[in-house]
């Protein structure tokens, strides 16, 4: 008499999870979204709301270090490392190697590397620039104080990534291994949303 409660309650540990397992599995959806940086601001310094909404800035290609480069439908990883930092550069460099790896499996992914003068070459493309207008594009299109951004302080090593629509995405510092896996999962979860709309 004693072992049927037994069985029943096993039964009803193991068939409870896998049934929830189950209905997960078909019915629901995994759905990570990434946040948007940069609020676009009127004269005044205030951000600027439209229907309720935020409304985000889109980085433009007149701030001089973006001429040539076509921001339009692409994924963006915008490094900018100083020419001479030793080591850190260094990390910071096989880390770009990284990232510039997944343009095999993301084709539209653009990786470019921000200087004043020639840095370590790698699988991205190098923009060279001088030190005010790489300041000033920083400082106007590629900074959110809002948000914790401090890729306008001058820091070696910040990573920016713009989506497809030129919205500022996300983050990084450069050289950190977990940034950059950071980056690299939040590059893939934009190119699952683009494959993925309908």
């Amino acid at each position: 008499m004693k072992k049927f409660p037994k069985a029943g309650l096993l039964i009803v540990t193991l068939v409870i999870p896998a049934l929830i397992f189950a209905l997960l599995k078909l019915f629901g959806t995994n759905h990570y979204d990434l946040p948007y940086f940069v609020a676009e601001k009127d004269g005044n310094g205030s951000i600027i709301v439209q229907n309720g909404d935020t409304l985000f800035h889109q980085v433009s290609g007149d701030c001089g270090v973006f001429e040539g480069v076509n921001l339009d439908g692409r994924l963006t990883v915008v490094s900018r490392m100083p020419s001479n930092c030793g080591e850190p550069c260094e990390r910071a460099t096989d880390e770009m190697e990284r990232i510039a790896a997944l343009k095999a499996a993301i084709p539209e992914l653009q990786v470019l590397s921000i200087a004043e003068d020639t840095v370590r070459r790698g699988s991205w493309q190098l923009v060279k620039a001088d030190s005010a207008a790489i300041a000033s594009c920083f400082s106007k299109e590629l900074t959110d104080a809002v948000k914790g951004s401090d890729a306008s302080n001058g820091r070696a090593g910040q990573i920016v990534l713009i989506d497809r629509n030129r919205h500022v995405r996300g983050f990084y510092k450069a050289g950190d291994g977990e940034e950059t896996d950071r980056l690299m999962a939040e590059i893939k979860i934009l190119d699952y949303e683009k494959k993925n709309e309908k």
